[in-house]
């Protein structure tokens, strides 16, 4: 690989990373404040139709995103993304009265690493992870539906396979959505916009696989109040 091309890799990547980046502080700072207002969380975390609602509506802002962002202004696209951090700050608000603030900070920053060490992975191998790639999307649609049912079951045993599983899956994601982001860098004949909107997407897969890490192996090791 030429010197320059290796500096205009880096330099998108770091635009993925700088993207992804604000994305969690923006929901970090919602998140908290949020969980600072104990009329809004009691409202939610008493009222099962207020969390359906956000959930369904976070689904939606991914899909949408996901389908569109290629095809969107660069604004709009950016637009989504910040709209979507807003939206997920509100639904990881509750974790501030579930968990242990600590315990938090602590399981963030390990999922933080293993999603670091998944990337490099990722970015760095020469095996061709599309078909991974292929298996652990597979999978996730499994383990959305075994969720699902697990709701109207209430199993904690169920709780933690899913939440094991689901560690894997998004390692492995992690580390399929680096390469392929690396991929699509390199096939692609970039204008200044096109280079903007892949940016804004791998901020997105990336930011959706280190949260899901987080929040997994929150259910798994985190601390409770």
């Amino acid at each position: 690989m030429y010197p320059d091309t290796q500096y205009k890799e880096r330099t998108f990547f770091s635009r993925v990373f700088f993207n992804m980046t604000w994305a969690l502080v923006l929901t970090a700072l919602v998140a908290y404040g949020v969980a600072s207002y104990p009329p809004f969380i009691n409202a939610v975390m008493y009222n099962t139709g207020g969390l359906f609602i956000l959930a369904i509506l976070e689904v939606i802002l991914v899909a949408f995103l996901s389908r569109r962002i290629m095809t969107m202004s660069v604004g709009a696209a950016y637009v989504g993304l910040v709209v979507f951090s807003l939206v997920n700050g509100v639904t990881l608000s509750l974790i501030f009265w579930v968990y242990a603030l600590e315990s938090i900070f602590t399981v963030f920053f390990a999922a933080a690493g293993l999603f670091l060490v998944m990337g490099a992975l990722g970015y760095v191998t020469k095996t061709d992870l599309s078909a991974m790639g292929r298996f652990f999307l597979m999978s996730l649609f499994g383990i959305i539906i075994v969720s699902l049912v697990n709701i109207f079951i209430g199993s904690s045993t169920l709780m933690y396979v899913i939440s094991f599983v689901s560690v894997l899956v998004f390692s492995g994601l992690t580390a399929y959505d680096m390469q392929y982001l690396k991929q699509m860098y390199h096939s692609t004949s970039l204008t200044p916009e096109m280079y903007e909107k892949i940016a804004i997407m791998g901020a997105l897969r990336l930011y959706l696989d280190l949260i899901n890490l987080f929040l997994n192996l929150l259910r798994i090791f985190g601390r409770r109040r």
